[in-house]
């Protein structure tokens, strides 16, 4: 967020980026360590950063990314990673700048904390990449479908 911010506008965002590319400077907000086609999390995400937009007036911000994700595509072949919409969605919520990593963290700790009683069980250190072994995935019926 703190890069849409210094942009401002979508004018400007061609010009930021192509001034990064030419610094070979960091972009926030792109690639990601197993995703590398793209991360399956981030069309979900983007919808609802557009829905806070268009509650919030926040079309820029919007027009930003899709700039910025068409040149990253382009001309670098990388895909933005799930921090890409949620920065955006969380700053049009309301939500400070600083608050980001806690609600990262919160929306983690559950999972880390199931790694973390699965490493002491069987004394070896999971990866994302493992196979999961555990119970297979439980059909869950809609709940307009439900009696």
């Amino acid at each position: 967020m703190h890069m849409l911010k210094e942009i401002d506008r979508p004018e400007r965002a061609r010009e930021w980026i192509q001034d990064k590319f030419e610094h070979r400077a960091l972009v926030m907000g792109f690639g990601h360590r197993v995703y590398k086609r793209g991360d399956s999390r981030v069309p979900t995400m983007t919808r609802y950063m557009e829905k806070m937009a268009e509650i919030t007036g926040g079309q820029k911000w919007v027009e930003i990314e899709r700039i910025l994700a068409e040149e990253m595509l382009n001309k670098k072949n990388i895909h933005p990673n799930l921090d890409f919409p949620a920065g955006p969605a969380y700053y049009m919520m309301g939500f400070e700048i600083p608050m980001f990593t806690p609600i990262f963290v919160a929306s983690r700790i559950t999972g880390w904390a199931a790694h973390v009683l699965e490493q002491m069980a069987d004394n070896r250190l999971i990866r994302p990449l493992s196979v999961y072994n555990g119970v297979p995935e439980r059909k869950v019926v809609p709940l307009a479908a439900r009696g």
